[in-house]
């Protein structure tokens, strides 16, 4: 999910086909994850699109960045706190920031010095069905 300058291309995994949501109601879905916790879902979010995120978080420079859990790390702030600097943490947002990224003049935390390149910092950028995966992969970080 950050633009780590750490060089080299990363490989981009296929995404799984995911479901579309025709529905425009803002209720949010109940999930029960694996490990038995129920969460509340965005409208159209599934666990096959978190499943999908989890898989490329790790597979791209988004783990380089944000630390393999999502807790932080040199470059990147903490997902998993629900703390965000720049967005409010709905899952709207999180997909706004991943596909416009953080610009290094904007970032609040100086302990951060590199930027977010738009479309999820790697090269290539991450499709939008990749954005709104990982997107979904994040939001469970901080919402569980």
């Amino acid at each position: 999910m950050a633009a780590c300058s750490s060089g080299g291309a990363a490989s981009t995994p296929s995404p799984a086909p995911t479901p579309t949501s025709s529905s425009s109601t803002t209720t949010t879905s109940s999930t029960t994850t694996s490990g038995g916790m129920n969460m509340s879902m965005p409208p159209g979010v599934t666990m096959a699109m978190v499943s999908t995120g989890d898989s490329i978080f790790h597979a791209r420079n988004c783990k380089n960045c944000h630390g393999p859990d999502g807790k932080g790390a040199q470059n990147g702030p903490d997902l998993t706190s629900g703390n965000f600097m720049h967005i409010s943490g709905s899952y709207d947002d999180i997909v706004k920031i991943i596909t416009t990224g953080v610009p290094a003049s904007e970032i609040k935390d100086p302990a951060h010095r590199f930027a977010m390149r738009p479309g999820g910092g790697g090269n290539p950028p991450l499709t939008s069905d990749q954005i709104r995966d990982v997107a979904a992969y994040v939001y469970t970080l901080s919402h569980h």
